[in-house]
């Protein structure tokens, strides 16, 4: 286990900042882009862990149709990320600002537990579990 070069550890900030974007401009694609294919995401409001790439990006696109538009910035933690060769594991914090099509707004302030792994030279997700630290 290490810290990781500062290439590695640019990649996965990298990797953390393009799925705030793929978030925050509602681009199932580009979000899709950051996930293995077995890939598996949690959040608060899932009832249970999705699993495998194609049912993580089904999950974004529902939970999406629900979203005017919002804002994503993410913070990843310099402190957690280790490598352990073609795998790392680390934790992003992060704020989402919510405006649903229903009207109101939301203000979410929570971290994802991540695990990643190298292919091809990219990193990408392997699991994200999101937990909340505060809303409004």
């Amino acid at each position: 286990m290490s810290k990781g070069s500062v290439e590695e550890r640019l990649a996965i900030r990298e990797l953390i900042e393009t799925f705030a974007v793929g978030v925050t401009t509602i681009d199932p694609e580009l979000w899709a882009s950051t996930w293995a294919d077995e890939g598996c995401w949690k959040t608060p409001s899932m009832p249970a862990l999705v699993e495998g790439k194609e049912a993580v990006v089904e999950k974004f696109k529902e939970m999406m149709a629900y979203v005017k538009f919002m804002s994503m910035s993410a913070i990843p933690s310099p402190t957690d990320l280790v490598f352990d060769g073609d795998k790392a594991k680390g934790r992003a914090y992060c704020r989402e600002l919510i405006f649903p099509k229903a009207g109101g707004q939301k203000i979410v302030i929570g971290f994802f537990d991540d695990e990643y792994v190298k292919r091809d030279g990219r990193w990408l997700f392997t699991s994200r579990i999101y937990t909340v630290i505060g809303a409004e």
